[in-house]
């Protein structure tokens, strides 16, 4: 109980601090943020990381984060921040979903029909269930990590997963921004995203692949 309480003070505070001090509508700002960033020099890069953990923990809207570390730093290193971040924000959440506030989360959204997604996807497909919802968003991006706890699966996989399922489209983004900062909108920048577009489409299907190639090399091994 106590922890449960700890949880939801923890969460309503960042969320009550957050509005109340602007930092929701700064991280809807694209071009403040990114100014911001910009004259904090090296300094801005442990800003921009924290920024990241702090909208997976609490659930803010920071959909323009790789966008801005793409306009900030460049397609390399923007992509890098975003990835190290969204990372660590990604297994915060799912430690304190797992391990501190795990009775609160199942007793008010056990029977939300996303949470019920998760959990039915994980028990009939594994591990292809997580790479496929990290690739695809068919469900909201920064709950997935508090649903997940709620399944068997180990923090180390998640980590490791979430960051190898992320790493593409947070460089891709991070890229194409730099790149329309630098060069504008292009016929080459069309093309460039097309190609992108097709290469994140491929790896969500790889997913399926994989899981239909383990279970047959499941099924002969057993006979």
């Amino acid at each position: 109980m106590k922890k449960i309480i700890v949880f939801i003070a923890f969460i309503l505070l960042g969320i009550f601090l957050a509005y109340k001090f602007g930092l929701v509508d700064f991280l809807t700002d694209i071009s403040s943020l990114r100014a911001y960033l910009e004259a904090l020099g090296w300094q801005g890069y442990v800003i921009f990381i924290l920024l990241s953990v702090i909208v997976a923990v609490f659930l803010l809207p920071g959909q323009f984060l790789a966008i801005v570390g793409g306009l900030a730093y460049g397609g390399l290193l923007g992509g890098l921040l975003t990835i190290i971040g969204a990372s660590l924000g990604a297994s915060i959440s799912f430690i304190i979903g797992k391990y501190i506030a795990r009775e609160y989360i199942l007793k008010r959204f056990g029977n939300d029909p996303t949470f019920q997604k998760i959990e039915k996807g994980v028990r009939e497909n594994g591990i292809s269930f997580l790479i496929f919802t990290r690739l695809v968003p068919v469900f909201p991006f920064a709950i997935q990590s508090y649903a997940y706890a709620m399944t068997p699966m180990s923090v180390k996989k998640f980590s490791l997963i979430s960051f190898m399922t992320m790493m593409p489209a947070s460089f891709i983004y991070a890229f194409m921004a730099s790149e329309i900062a630098l060069k504008g909108v292009s016929g080459a920048l069309l093309l460039e995203l097309t190609v992108a577009g097709i290469f994140l489409a491929l790896l969500a299907y790889l997913p399926k692949k994989l899981s239909k190639k383990i279970n047959q090399l499941n099924s002969e091994y057993k006979k």
